[in-house]
């Protein structure tokens, strides 16, 4: 399967991944170094679970900033 993620808030941009066995979003974030807390995934304009499993496309990863 082909995973393309585009990054937005990150210092990269895209990564297109090839996985052979089926993995969740957060089991790949936590492979990419990234706190799966921290961000929001979004499939055709929706979000995505970060616990659902990881299907073949794009996948646009979000990082969520807050502050006081």
């Amino acid at each position: 399967m082909i995973l393309k993620l585009k990054f937005i808030g990150f210092n990269r941009r895209e990564e297109i991944l090839e996985i052979k066995e089926r993995k969740r979003y957060f089991e790949i974030l936590e492979e990419l170094k990234i706190n799966p807390e921290t961000v929001v995934l979004i499939r055709d304009s929706t979000p995505v679970p970060v616990d659902d499993f990881a299907e073949e496309g794009e996948v646009t990863v979000l990082r969520v900033i807050s502050g006081g």
